[in-house]
């Protein structure tokens, strides 16, 4: 009496079940996070006044423009009386959103005319970041956070999603990578410009001089970060 061993094998279920088929699972990635960016505009259409869903709403768009970034679309939307736990929220779920889209959909996604220029520009941003970077690749999973964790230009979802590709990461450790980098970066903006605007209140004068002495602090950082790169590129056989 023989014995079927692929009947002891267990069914995917539920939406992994999904994924795992072949005629459903290219729909859905490249269909799911497109969908969830509308969905989030759904939401604060609902919650929000509609001169206030506006406004937040073109702020969420110029999110996509460089040089725009976490670093400025949230102290905005702070300062102009939206709660920091809210913009938090809804550019952590933009951010997942991009980021599920690259991981789930690079080749193809390549293959958009407006998209893969996108992308590619991402790719370059990529190796320049690694070659002036080369601890980067030793310590990739926490090279990739801190890539996305500081808001430089260019150290968004999308192109930190196209790094972890370049790094070789599996696509679930690079989409894990991004929501980390992403939630604490958008944590650490929206907490500090949200105390930094209570000081400015209660004092204006310390208001103004911890918000030039951040601006010193980081413009310095970025000097001396570019100098390496050009200390670094220079060294570098062509």
């Amino acid at each position: 009496m023989t014995t079927d061993h692929t009947t002891n094998m267990p069914e995917p279920e539920g939406w992994k079940a999904l994924l795992t088929n072949p005629y459903l699972a290219g729909p859905i990635k490249f269909i799911l996070p497109l969908a969830i960016i509308p969905a989030i505009f759904a939401a604060l259409y609902l919650i929000e006044p509609y001169q206030q869903f506006l406004i937040i709403s073109g702020l969420l768009a110029a999110y996509f423009v460089p040089p725009a970034g976490k670093e400025s679309i949230i102290p905005i939307a702070i300062v102009m009386g939206y709660p920091w736990w809210l913009i938090t929220l809804v550019i952590f779920l933009l951010d997942v959103a991009v980021s599920l889209f690259v991981v789930w959909n690079f080749d193809l996604a390549l293959k958009i005319p407006l998209v893969g220029r996108l992308l590619e520009s991402g790719m370059t941003v990529g190796r320049n970041y690694t070659e002036t970077q080369p601890w980067l690749r030793r310590f990739s999973t926490i090279g990739l956070i801190l890539f996305i964790f500081f808001p430089l230009q260019g150290t968004g979802a999308m192109n930190g999603a196209i790094l972890g590709r370049l790094l070789g990461l599996d696509k679930s450790r690079v989409f894990s990578c991004v929501c980390i980098g992403s939630i604490a970066s958008s944590l650490v903006i929206a907490l500090g410009a949200d105390v930094l605007l209570d000081v400015y209140r209660q004092n204006p004068a310390l208001g103004i001089g911890l918000l030039v002495a951040i601006v010193a602090v980081s413009l310095a950082g970025v000097v001396a970060l570019k100098m390496r790169e050009k200390r670094l590129r220079s060294r570098t056989p062509r």
